[in-house]
């Protein structure tokens, strides 16, 4: 540290009065070491990296999983739509719009959509075989677990192709009215289910 006394010997003539005190103190800050003021080096940040994927290519990129299904029947606009793999059948519906006179007590809205699959939405009173996913029939019969219409409950109904909620109400209502199915014919003692829809669902469904 440097020595004031020897800053007034050698700064005596120039320094003086209550001025010159001042300069004392100013000069002991300026020839202390470490007092020296720090200089701050400035840091551009770093320029953010231009996205290098072009938005085709994250575009075909995420469509690339799409999967292609076909509407037909009461609808407003029949055709194949594309949507994604996670899909059911009541958003290609919506998509497809209704028509007034659709039917879809033989349509199972909540089945997850399969690339390929055909659906067909029929009119009021007209009788179509119930919508089967591709290769679920092979599914089935390879060991798949079958439902019993006579213990199943609503959700368990509703897994089979072409039942949705109001058809497995029926299959309930026919049990408390009717009692337990005494063979698979019986199901097409419930409205809107006839000799299509019970060939389609007859491999799923059992009375054991």
């Amino acid at each position: 540290m440097v020595d004031v006394r020897v800053i007034w010997q050698k700064y005596r003539f120039i320094i003086g009065g209550t001025g010159g005190f001042i300069i004392l103190i100013l000069l002991f800050f300026l020839f202390s070491p470490g007092q020296g003021v720090e200089v701050m080096a400035y840091e551009p940040e770093p320029m953010q990296e231009a996205a290098s994927t072009d938005e085709a290519s994250i575009e075909e990129t995420v469509a690339k999983g799409n999967i292609f299904v076909e509407v037909k029947g009461a609808v407003k606009n029949p055709g194949v739509f594309e949507l994604p793999p996670d899909a059911r059948v009541k958003n290609v519906l919506e998509m497809a719009q209704l028509e007034p006179e659709a039917d879809l007590l033989t349509v199972n809205q909540s089945m997850k959509l399969v690339d390929e699959l055909v659906i067909y939405v029929p009119k009021a009173g007209e009788e179509v075989a119930a919508i089967e996913a591709p290769g679920s029939r092979e599914e089935s019969t390879s060991g798949e677990e079958m439902v019993n219409i006579n213990t199943a409950t609503m959700e368990e109904l509703m897994t089979l192709n072409g039942i949705g909620e109001k058809k497995a109400q029926l299959f309930m209502d026919y049990r408390e009215e009717n009692g337990l199915f005494m063979k698979l014919e019986d199901i097409k003692n419930i409205s809107g289910i006839g000799d299509k829809t019970y060939e389609s669902l007859e491999p799923y469904i059992t009375i054991d």
